[in-house]
This record gives structure tokens, C-alpha cells and sequence, in this order.
């Protein structure tokens, strides 16, 4: 059976203010509704988000783009521990008309507790493992006050890109066990590698101290590339593997969102502005009086592509393996 590489493209998936002065019969209930669901006077969108990170802010910035006027408070919080409980407690009390909840860790706090106030959630890989909403295969089907945007990490489109440019032959990945977005990937690295003709060769380490000889063991094992994920403990090895790249030791298709990317010969990262925009406007579909019940949530992951074309033109002479 071929191989389903192909060559590499760039993938897209794509109020009134209350007037206050005396006004009579239908006009006044008209703007009592109209405010009541834009952005005037009705007090902040509150925005609960964790863990915080450069790519959370860009996703808030883009946030604030995409609800316009409305004006937004945000609390973000560590991933877990009493600090956030209390925080998210607080928020909750003050009865907010909408809570946008950004990032998995966040989810699983705001799902289980608040089954009222409306909820627009993003920046979640999988709401289905949060309690938040319940079959993949309905995604009509969720928490009745509740809604958003599912973004998967973009390891398929890295597959795809990656295979058509680089051609099919062994992949490695080192990942923390300890880092549960990079223990999943790692999973789903293993399992779906092999359908777009790739052999995953994957290691572990937990420390920084283990990053180098994990690294040098991926190596050993004959992968000529190796992919750095989008997981916050990559970041302890990004260093590293970056410069192999930069000194073609190895190809590094990259995933990771931040920092430099130079040595990565291919770059398959989230946009996370974009992302934080699509929540703007989920929000604004709900504050303008949408019911969360009847809005299925939606799998978005618009993409970063980059390819490093003087590394490309260097590795010409070192072709990698072809099926």
C-alpha cells in the first residue's frame, strides 16, 4: 500500500448602550433586551484561564479582539491547588453573565462545580475526558450551560506536512511521563505514526538532567527526525534539540508554540491568537442571546506552518529515508 505522504501545504480550517433618558412603551424594552445582551453596561466577561503562559496571552488578546467593546476581566491560576479553588469561588460568586474558561487544567475546576452560569471554554485538546461534555461522536451532547471549541494538538497535520516534505522513515519523541499532555501525545504519536508510513521510536525522561542521553538514545534507535511536542516540560530539551537541528544533526519538526524555532526545519504550531478570536466570537454568540445547550462544540485548530528553507536547501545533500 503507498504511503499517504503527500506533498506539504498550509492547511486552514477554518451592543448598544442603555439610553437612560426617559423613553416610553416598546422602545424602552427594546434596549432593556438589546443591553441586557450586548456589552454596554452589564459589567465585565469574566475569564478564568490555567496555566498561565505566552501562549494563554495571546489566546486573551485574541479573545479581547474577537468580543470587541465588551470589557473582560481575567483570573489565571497554577494548573491545580487550593489558591485556584479559592479564586474560581470568588469569581463565582460575584454571578458573572458569562465565564470564558481557557485550558484543560481550568475545565476540569469550572465543569464539575458550576452547572448555571453560562460557560464558553477553549484552548482544550479533549472536553470529553473533563466531564465537561460526554461522546466524541455527539458533540451536541454537553453540560447544558456549556459550550466551546475543542483543538486537538496538531500532531496529525505535523504527520502529514512533515511526511510529504521529509519523506516516511523513523520519528522520535522523547516525553515527560509526569507532563499528562505529554504523556497523551506521546500515546497518540505511537498509534497514529504508522498510518502515514512513519516508524515512532519514543523515549522518556523526567528530569533535565536525563533530557541529553534520551535524546542521544532516539538517536541510537535511527530516527532522523525528531518531533518536539507542543508540552510544557519540551521546553527543558527545546534548547537542545533546536541547536541539533541548527547543526544537522538531526531534522526537528516542531510543534511547540514559543521561543526561538530556528533549527526546527519545520514548524506545525497552533495559532493561538486566532484561537483566543474564535472564542470571542463563540462568547458574543451567547451574550447575544444563544442558548450554550444548543451550540454543539466545535473542533478548530487553525495552524502555524513555517518551513526553514535554508536548512531544507543544507539537508538536500542528506536525504532522509524513503519508503
Amino acid at each position: 500500500m503507498a504511503s499517504p505522504c503527500f506533498k506539504p501545504h498550509l492547511e486552514k480550517r477554518e451592543t448598544k448602550t442603555e439610553n437612560r433618558k426617559p423613553l416610553s412603551g416598546l422602545l424602552v424594552l427594546v434596549l432593556v433586551v438589546l443591553g441586557g445582551y450586548g456589552c454596554g453596561s452589564q459589567g465585565p466577561v469574566a475569564v478564568f484561564c490555567s496555566p498561565d503562559s505566552p501562549r494563554m496571552r495571546q489566546a486573551i488578546q485574541g479573545l479581547k479582539a474577537g468580543l470587541g467593546n465588551c470589557p473582560v476581566e481575567v483570573v489565571c491560576v497554577p494548573e491545580f491547588g487550593p489558591d485556584a479553588n479559592d479564586r474560581l469561588r470568588l469569581l463565582r460568586r460575584r454571578h458573572p453573565r458569562l465565564l470564558v474558561v481557557l485550558g484543560t487544567p481550568a475545565l476540569m475546576q469550572v465543569a464539575p462545580v458550576e452547572k448555571h452560569i453560562p460557560v464558553v471554554f477553549a484552548l482544550v485538546g479533549d472536553p470529553y475526558f473533563t466531564g465537561a461534555a460526554y461522546f466524541p461522536d455527539h458533540p451536541e451532547d454537553h453540560q447544558e450551560n456549556l459550550t466551546g471549541i475543542a483543538t486537538p494538538a496538531p500532531l496529525t497535520a505535523a504527520f502529514k506536512q512533515g511526511c510529504g516534505l521529509l519523506g516516511a522513515g523513523a520519528w522520535g519523541l522523547l516525553y515527560d511521563p509526569n507532563d499528562g499532555v505529554a504523556a497523551g501525545l506521546a500515546q497518540e504519536f505511537a498509534e497514529k505514526a504508522p498510518g502515514y508510513g512513519i516508524k515512532p521510536v519514543v523515549e522518556t525522561s523526567a528530569s533535565a538532567g536525563d533530557d541529553g542521553p534520551a535524546l542521544e538514545r532516539l538517536l541510537a534507535q535511527g530516527a532522523r527526525v525528531i518531533y518536539l511536542p507542543p508540552a510544557a516540560s519540551a521546553a527543558r530539551y527545546a534548547p537542545q534539540l533546536l541547536d541539533w537541528g541548527r547543526r544537522l544533526k538531526v531534522m526537528v519538526v516542531s510543534g511547540y508554540p514559543e521561543g526561538d524555532h530556528q533549527g526546527a526545519l519545520l514548524q506545525v504550531a497552533l495559532d493561538y491568537r486566532k484561537l483566543g478570536e474564535e472564542a470571542g466570537a463563540l462568547a458574543l454568540r451567547v451574550l447575544k442571546g444563544e442558548a450554550p445547550k444548543k451550540i454543539p462544540i466545535v473542533e478548530m485548530a487553525p495552524l502555524k506552518v513555517q518551513v526553514d528553507e535554508t536548512l531544507l536547501r543544507r539537508w538536500s545533500g542528506y536525504p532522509p529515508p524513503k519508503n
